[in-house]
C-alpha cells in the first residue's frame, strides 16, 4: 500500500500510513472516552488508514472499535467475520430485517448472517450510516466512469483479509459508516457528500470475537467522500487486562 497520507508515527500514535500498530497502547485518553463508554479502558491497538486504503485486525468481544474521520466528510466500509467460524460474517441484509429499518444508530445490535449479534453501536457523532449501498469495485469504475486500475473498497477488502486466507468472493456488503445516502419519499436513496466533520467518531462494542477489515473509500468521481478521500484512525479499544487486538497474521501463522 501506498504511504501516500500517511504521518509520523509520533503525532498519531499509528505504526505509520498503511500499516498496524500498538503504538499507544496501555495509554488512556482516547478521543471521547468518557462519552462513548471507553471509561476505564486502554488503547491496545491504533492504525493509520490512508485515503483510498484499508485495513484489518482481530477484535475480541467486549472490545471498542473506534473509528475516527480525520479531516471529515470519509466513509468508512466496514466488514467482519466471526473468527471460530469464516461462514459467518456482518449481514447488512440480516441486520435490515431484524432492525425494521434502512439505517443504524446507536443502540442498534448489528447481526451476522447467522442472526446472532456481532457488534452494538454505542457513540455515532455523523448520524449518517448506510446499510443499503454496495461497496465500490474496480468493475464499477470501468464500467460506469470509463476509468481503469482505480482502486476500490473491495481491492483494500482483498488486500487487508488477504493473511487470513479469505478470497476476493467471500467479502460480504459493508456497512457504510459517515456515507450520506438519504432515503427519499418515493423509496429511492441517494448519494450525497457526507455531513461528517474533522474529528468525529463512531464507537462499536464488539458481541463476539471477530476479523474485522475497515476501508477508507477511494470514490472520488461522484459526492460520496466529497469527491476527495482522506485518512481514518481506527482504535481498538480495551480494559486493562482482558486480552489485546491484532493486526494481521504472519505469512507462516494458521489461516484456517
Amino acid at each position: 500500500m501506498s504511504d501516500e497520507g500517511s504521518v509520523p508515527a509520533g503525532e498519531t500514535g499509528a505504526a505509520g500510513a498503511g500499516q498496524t500498530g500498538a503504538a499507544g497502547a496501555g495509554k488512556t485518553g482516547a478521543a471521547g472516552a468518557g462519552e462513548n463508554g471507553a471509561a476505564g479502558t486502554e488503547i491496545q491497538l491504533e492504525i493509520l488508514v490512508p485515503g483510498g486504503h484499508g485495513t484489518a485486525f482481530t477484535v475480541r468481544a467486549g472490545q471498542l472499535v473506534e473509528i475516527v474521520d480525520v479531516e471529515g466528510q470519509q466513509v468508512a466500509d466496514f466488514v467482519a467475520f466471526a473468527e471460530q467460524n469464516r461462514t459467518e460474517w456482518l449481514s447488512t441484509t440480516h441486520t435490515r430485517s431484524s432492525l425494521l429499518r434502512l439505517t443504524v444508530r446507536p443502540g442498534d445490535t448489528l447481526e451476522s448472517n447467522w442472526r446472532r449479534p456481532m457488534f452494538e453501536i454505542i457513540r455515532d457523532d455523523v448520524g449518517r450510516n448506510d446499510i443499503i449501498t454496495s461497496m465500490c469495485d474496480d468493475r464499477r469504475y470501468r464500467l460506469d466512469y470509463g476509468v481503469e486500475g482505480h482502486r476500490s473498497c473491495r481491492t483494500n477488502f482483498t488486500e487487508a483479509l488477504a493473511p487470513w486466507g479469505i478470497a476476493e468472493w467471500q467479502i460480504p456488503d459493508p456497512v457504510n459508516f459517515f456515507q450520506n445516502a438519504p432515503i427519499h419519499p418515493d423509496r429511492s436513496f441517494g448519494n450525497e457528500i457526507p455531513t461528517g466533520q474533522p474529528g468525529d467518531t463512531l464507537v462499536l462494542r464488539a458481541l463476539m470475537d471477530a476479523m474485522v477489515s475497515v476501508s477508507a473509500c477511494p470514490q472520488d468521481l461522484n459526492p460520496c467522500n466529497g469527491f476527495r478521500p482522506s485518512p481514518l484512525i481506527v482504535r481498538i479499544l480495551g480494559r486493562p487486562g482482558e486480552g489485546t487486538a491484532d493486526g494481521p497474521p504472519s505469512e507462516e501463522g494458521d489461516q484456517s
